[in-house]
């Protein structure tokens, strides 16, 4: 490690995965304690509802309150403090966070922050991970992705031992050669696990069937104190304090402690703190409690920590943890509130949600909640649902909103939460829901309630986000001077900036919106409110997208997923991935756009927030010929939006649906799809939706020789985008090109219609018009020079964006008008990244090995693999690694 770590002199992180007891934290403690730097060491916890930025408030008690609470101001304000304390730690500091993988939110955001606010400072921070605990879809795999692609990042994979090692650790520890039958028990049992072996070894004679048989029969041999002593130690977590062993076992606690650090179970941690040797030692144990034991284990840690507060790293979050494993429902419900509060005011929507959540659970258990709480029914609700809506659980915020309408009998609080209610519904993606939630709003509030304005700035958000801009502009209009940025309420202003700025791009007047984004962007960053903030990041890069300014979007997309932890809007990263997605695909960089679309993986996350990645990857998909993956995409967003009537998402998704049906031969499901598209289009606001949507409709009908069809689909959209130019819209470039490729779809055999069509950024469209051209110049009797010359065009951009289905039709043109072939196909049939990532797999390396080598998460090189080996036609890496080396050596 030390090696690696000199050899790249700009590390300034290092990721050390692997199985839970490879010896992960040997390694770094061994390393560390050579440095002779500062070490900062702290661990994250396995509880049901997170303590937020856990390692850290054990690595730097100073910065925290007991209520776990950041100090007051802004989220990266706070984060910039911290980073700051580390920094002064130190002439040179080494950060140890042990067991990433039950990293909270929270902790992950600021673990972000950190790597890149420090990079240029004398701190290096080492993080462990447990390989076995991060699947693809775990959280902590995005931020190991995204962390693993930094520079200034290495990523160290501890693989079991083999033989050798396992024969060299069993003789270290018997003091002499095992024999060889010892050899291959340990490691047939062992599999090389280091701790495995060790405690094997340990074990004597007799061989246990399992690692807990192994911890429990050592445990045996220790004495009564002792035993009783890790029992109890077990249920405050693998790190437990001097001070607070002695608060739980007052008697006989020197005799005990030194029992189990002679026998290797418990190992002295700076400062004053025992730690269980591995995790597995501290799980064990606590699995072996019986139900009984847990409860009045947890009750005895829970009156420790009331008496003793200072040796709590959050007291009520481990309050609410301990009293409510204790079965203790009255101070576990009071501890639950106090720590969402301290939650919520530390920048943790996501514990603050789970320790709601708790509360919420066990208010019927306690008799008088209200005055154990301070708070009502209602408003632990209330403050529920915000945290989860903050979390980007918009479906369970609703859940909550409507439990409080159920019981509210007040008008104007009924008339606030059906506000909050159409908020929640509409970032869940039900539209229905929103519209009613949003007229009760307006009908059960009074005239003059302060709240009418903040109602009436966000009936003025449905209408743009229904593609009703010109209602939405003209309502912002009259917000706007209403909603001064002194106001108590920053709301409204908020929203009509945003309105203004989407709008105006949105009905063509691009400098116009851009300037009201830019206000927008200056206002979240004078506010600091996360909402505003993520907002002009989501926002901003839509429009700049749909203004064909795709670097600048793109740019602005990738500022945003890396600041979304420090700057506390991680809610809108699936939208801004989205952006980055469709930017890149745009800009036809499709491989980029399939690796960014592959890394975020949050499957708590709402369903409505994938949409904003899967349209765009799924348009990708259809391309390039992967019909059932696109499939998948589509189906899944279809269980979103059918139904909703979303004409932005969901008009693409009948567009996309045109397209996959008329791929398979479909061309009647195609057509049905874009005409129930166009039912919401065209009493939208947008001629951008319209045009794209005839252009498929145009298209199908085009295949099917039905011109009666395609004249109507092309007079609808002539007509609707007139309606919206006589009312001061202009069309954008990319509706222009919508039409042109319409009317060239009816004509099909048009030369002239063909060369007009212009595919600006959009490679794939451009090469698809020089296919058409091509043929229509062959089809009436033009110059075949120039057909082979086009043909030849199309034919190099569809090999190199591994169109397939495109390069198909180009080859079967060339051939039915004896034309010389105009490029070789792709070898293989892969593309780019797969042809990259097959040569890695014929060197023999792993998934993880490539992704740390591509930056890429190991999920993606995964599924890369997977593609490969479906398109090779073989059926494991040891024949495509075979077929690759034999490509290598011809």
């Amino acid at each position: 490690m030390r090696n690696e770590h000199q050899a790249q002199s700009d590390i300034r992180l290092v990721l050390v995965d692997g199985d839970a007891g490879v010896g992960k934290t040997r390694l770094v403690r061994a390393f560390a304690q050579g440095t002779g730097a500062t070490v900062l060491t702290g661990g994250c916890l396995q509880f049901e509802a997170d303590i937020p930025y856990a390692p850290f408030v054990e690595a730097l008690p100073h910065l925290f309150t007991g209520a776990m609470s950041t100090a007051a101001g802004d989220r990266a304000t706070e984060y910039r403090r911290i980073a700051d304390a580390v920094r002064a730690a130190g002439e040179r500091v080494v950060l140890v966070l042990e067991d990433l993988h039950w990293a909270d939110a929270a902790t992950r955001d600021l673990l972000l922050f950190l790597h890149r606010a420090l990079s240029a400072a004398p701190v290096l921070i080492i993080a462990t991970c447990r390989a076995d605990e991060v699947p693809a879809h775990h959280p902590v795999a995005a931020l190991v992705a995204e962390l693993s692609r930094s520079p200034h990042a290495t990523r160290i994979h501890l693989p079991p031992l083999d033989r050798a090692g396992v024969a060299a650790l069993a003789a270290g520890v018997l003091g002499a050669a095992p024999p060889d039958e010892l050899v291959d028990t340990l490691m047939a049992r062992a599999e090389g696990n280091p701790f495995f072996t060790e405690e094997l070894l340990a074990a004597g004679n007799t061989v246990p069937r399992t690692v807990r048989e192994i911890i429990v029969t050592r445990m045996a041999r220790l004495s009564g104190p002792a035993q009783h002593l890790a029992r109890l130690a077990s249920v405050v977590g693998r790190t437990v304090p001097h001070d607070l062993l002695a608060a739980l076992v007052p008697r006989d606690l020197d005799v005990a402690v030194r029992d189990l650090v002679d026998h290797g179970q418990l190992v002295i941690v700076e400062p004053d703190a025992y730690a269980f040797r591995h995790a597995l030692i501290h799980e064990a144990l606590y699995r072996e409690l019986l139900p009984g034991e847990r409860r009045q284990a947890h009750a005895a840690v829970a009156r420790s920590l009331t008496a003793h507060p200072e040796l709590a790293m959050s007291q009520a979050a481990e309050l609410a943890h301990h009293w409510d494993a204790a079965g203790e429902a009255e101070p576990a419900l009071a501890a639950a509130v106090r720590a969402a509060t301290g939650a919520s005011d530390g920048h943790a929507p996501a514990a603050a949600h789970a320790h709601y959540e708790r509360a919420l659970r066990r208010w019927p258990d306690v008799a008088g909640p209200e005055a154990v709480t301070g708070i009502d029914h209602d408003t632990l609700l209330e403050r529920a649902a915000e945290a989860a809506s903050l979390a980007g659980h918009n479906q369970r915020a609703v859940e909550l909103t409507r439990q409080r309408l159920a019981a509210l009998r007040d008008p104007e609080r009924v008339a606030q939460a059906y506000e909050q209610l159409s908020y929640q519904a509409r970032s869940a993606g039900n539209w229905e829901l929103a519209r009613h939630a949003s007229a009760e709003t307006v009908r059960l509030l009074p005239p003059h309630s302060p709240a009418r304005l903040r109602v009436e700035s966000w009936q003025m958000m449905l209408a743009m986000l229904g593609a009703r801009y010109l209602d939405a502009v003209g309502h912002a209009e009259r917000i706007l001077p209403q909603a001064s940025e002194d106001a108590d309420d920053l709301v409204p202003r908020n929203r009509a900036l945003t309105v203004l700025g989407t709008g105006h791009v949105m009905l063509g007047h691009v400098d116009e919106g851009t300037g009201f984004l830019a206000r927008h962007r200056e206002f979240g960053a004078r506010t600091g409110v996360p909402r505003f903030v993520g907002v002009g990041y989501v926002n901003t890069a839509e429009s700049l997208i749909w203004a064909d300014r795709h670097d600048e979007a793109l740019a602005l997309a990738r500022d945003g997923i890396e600041r979304a932890g420090e700057l506390g809007f991680a809610i809108y990263l699936l939208p801004i991935v989205g952006n980055a997605v469709r930017a890149l695909a745009e800009l036809s960089r499709w491989d980029e756009a399939l690796d960014t679309s592959a890394d975020p993986d949050d499957p708590a996350a709402d369903p409505f927030n994938w949409i904003f990645v899967d349209l765009p990857r799924a348009e990708v998909l259809l391309r390039r010929g992967e019909l059932a993956a696109a499939t998948a995409l589509l189906d899944r967003a279809g269980a979103v939006l059918d139904g909703q009537d979303d004409a932005q998402y969901g008009t693409e998704l009948a567009h996309l649906r045109g397209r996959l049906a008329g791929a398979e031969g479909r061309h009647a499901d195609g057509l049905a799809a874009v005409r129930g598209g166009l039912e919401i289009a065209l009493s939208a606001h947008d001629m951008w939706l319209v045009a794209r949507l005839v252009a498929t409709g145009v298209w199908l009908a085009a295949c099917v020789e039905d011109e009666a069809t395609a004249d109507e689909l092309l007079a609808a959209g002539r007509a609707h985008r007139e309606s919206l130019e006589a009312r001061g819209a202009v069309a954008l470039p990319r509706t222009l090109r919508a039409v042109a490729l319409a009317e060239a779809e009816r004509g099909r055999l048009d030369p002239a219609a063909w060369a007009a069509v212009d595919g600006g950024p959009d490679r794939y469209l451009t090469a698809y018009a020089r296919f058409r051209a091509a043929e229509s110049l062959l089809a009436t009797k033009g110059s075949r020079a120039r057909a082979a010359e086009l043909l030849a065009s199309a034919a190099s951009t569809a090999a190199a964006l591994a169109a397939a289905p495109l390069a198909g039709v180009i080859t079967a043109l060339s051939e039915r008008a004896r034309l010389a072939p105009p490029t070789a196909p792709p070898a293989l049939g892969l593309t780019a990244r797969e042809a990259e990532i097959f040569s890695l797999v014929g060197q023999g390396k792993t998934n993880a090995e490539i992704a740390a080598e591509l930056f890429i998460s190991t999920k993606t090189a995964s599924v890369h693999v997977s593609n490969i080996l479906r398109k090779l036609g073989v059926r494991s890496r040891i024949q495509a690694a075979a077929l690759a080396h034999r490509r290598e050596q011809s």
